[in-house]
């Protein structure tokens, strides 16, 4: 699950990169900022690249808010920073503590001096904060080292702050940089050994030199460094460029085609994505999660990539990048009485996209999308019998519990059963009403994509009468009373009647968080037909 800024949607998968996840993490130009994942607009047009730098020894003659940056991966690993910066408010400082970070921490040696190479007094105001006497215009040389001996371990949350794989870095930019509030762009140009790669969602201007617009574009995204895989993809207005620091040639052939026909998929069912640029870094780490930023998103996943757990890794990128258009641009409500109302359908309703995403592509075959249904409708049962989650409804999970919550935990994680996993077996409900309604003519993908026009495209927040009325307008009458009963209200959804009508039979036992579902052998033809459109290429 990916991060998201304004709203954090990814803290951990406990959580999702609602790429917050926050899959991530992600945002067209026209849409309204969400996350982190989730996120800022883009600048439209712009080329993200990933360049071959030029030697170490080349000098460049540095302007007004501008870094020099050398890193090499020798001990103690560090980056050695130069700037020249104005001051207009006499202050300097490094980006606030965020994701368990202080980035102050890492800032050594901090000096400033005039062109003459005078001495300019700096005076700590507290952490991250310092306070420089220089006239507003006036060019101050800025020289500082940069700790990054924190990245050299693996531990939760390095998506957050940055992760060393000995033949590659991946580095949040916010350790990065002591800033200015001088207006204007922001230029950087790296010094690393001959051949290193250098992966960013800046603006190239060089091999190893960029251009960002502010100080949020500088510091708010991550930078690659090394030697690691990476390949770019275009579908549509969609512009993806994937880098995969710690990874091997071997690593991009399984994760390249999955990431393809997802998005093909994808832009399939949202033909009118607006322009998006994003740089996506995937890795190992200790923990399946992921964190949105500016213009880029990161995913960890804690076991290695191979043909073998396709079935999980495969699910999880899939759920990360519907998160662009479902919790990104097609953004719920979380004002007032609104709060988590949606995450339901943001969560649960990414999930089943993305399930049926995958084994439409024949990335996973059907049996092994019958034990994710499986799976799905167990834990979405268990939760709606075991005590500390009675009595909450699907709409209400991702806001309130049952029971008082440990300290640190949110309601989506409480509920997590009911959100993710009962979020996927009510848009499955939901799919398979739709279908039965309009005979198979529409379904859950006709909703996402009149929600989509009325809200990804306009930027509105959605609430949850604007989901009832959208998809009452695709099924052609009245689905308050499906909504009222089953989602809103606290009433288990009658999984085992939405099964058969999809074609299938279904055993479950609730107190055991069991289910056994398998193909019905003679279903008619509609329910054949419903069962069809969850593997079919297209319909």
């Amino acid at each position: 699950m990916l991060t998201r800024l304004p709203k954090v949607l990814m803290a951990a998968v406990p959580g999702c990169l609602l790429l917050s996840v926050a899959m991530i993490a992600l945002c067209a130009s026209q849409s309204r900022a969400r996350s982190i994942a989730a996120f800022c607009s883009t600048i439209p047009g712009k080329e993200l690249r990933t360049g071959v730098s030029q030697p170490a020894g080349r000098q460049s003659t540095l302007e007004p808010q501008s870094y020099k940056i050398r890193i090499d991966f020798r001990e103690p690993l560090r980056a050695t920073v130069q700037a020249i910066l104005t001051f207009p408010d006499g202050r300097l400082f490094t980006h606030e503590h965020a994701g368990g970070y202080e980035w102050s921490d890492f800032i050594k040696d901090i000096q400033a001096t005039r062109e003459d190479g005078s001495v300019i007094p700096i005076q700590s105001l507290g952490p991250g904060q310092w306070g420089i006497k220089a006239s507003k215009d006036e060019a101050v040389r800025l020289s500082y080292d940069v700790d990054l001996s924190f990245a050299e371990e693996m531990r939760e949350g390095t998506q957050r702050g940055g992760q060393f794989f000995g033949n590659s870095l991946y580095i949040v930019n916010r350790s990065l940089f002591v800033m200015s509030n001088a207006v204007g762009p922001r230029h950087v140009e790296f010094v690393v050994p001959p051949g290193f790669q250098i992966a960013t969602p800046w603006h190239a201007v060089t091999p190893s030199g960029y251009q960002a617009r502010d100080n949020s574009e500088l510091a708010d995204n991550f930078t690659v460094i090394g030697s690691f895989p990476s390949f770019k993809i275009a579908e549509g207005d969609f512009h993806l460029d994937m880098v995969m620091p710690g990874g091997t040639q071997a690593t991009q052939a399984l994760i390249e085609p999955v990431v393809r026909s997802v998005l093909h998929e994808y832009i399939r069912i949202f033909p009118n994505t607006p322009d998006f640029h994003v740089l996506m870094a995937v890795f190992r780490g200790v923990e399946i999660n992921g964190e949105g930023y500016r213009d880029s998103a990161a995913l960890t996943y804690p076991e290695q990539i191979e043909m073998g757990n396709r079935v999980l890794w495969a699910s999880y990128l899939a759920h990360e990048l519907f998160h662009h258009w479902n919790g990104d641009l097609i953004a719920g409500s979380d004002e007032g009485d609104d709060f988590g109302t949606t995450e339901w359908f943001a969560e649960g309703g990414t999930e089943y996209i993305a399930n049926r995403t995958v084994v439409r592509a024949g990335i996973i075959d059907r049996s092994e999308y019958i034990r994710k249904m499986e799976t799905n409708i167990g834990m979405y049962e268990y939760w709606t019998w075991a005590a500390p989650f009675r009595g909450t409804s699907i709409q209400n999970a991702g806001a309130k519990t049952a029971l008082p919550m440990p300290p640190g935990m949110i309601a989506k994680t409480y509920n997590r059963a009911g959100v993710y996993n009962g979020g996927w077996v009510a848009s499955f409900c939901l799919d398979t009403k739709i279908q039965t309604d309009t005979q198979g003519k529409k379904g859950l993908e006709d909703v996402f994509r009149l929600m989509f026009a009325k809200f990804g495209i306009t930027g509105k927040q959605w609430k949850p009468q604007d989901l009832v009325r959208v998809s009452s307008e695709v099924a052609g009458t009245d689905l308050s009373s499906f909504f009222r009963k089953y989602i809103a209200d606290a009433n288990p959804l009658p999984v085992q009647e939405y099964l058969a009508n999809a074609g299938f039979d279904g055993l479950i036992l609730d107190y055991g968080g069991e289910a056994n579902v398998t193909p019905t052998a003679n279903p008619n033809r509609l329910a054949q037909e419903i069962r069809e459109h969850l593997w079919a290429k297209a319909w």
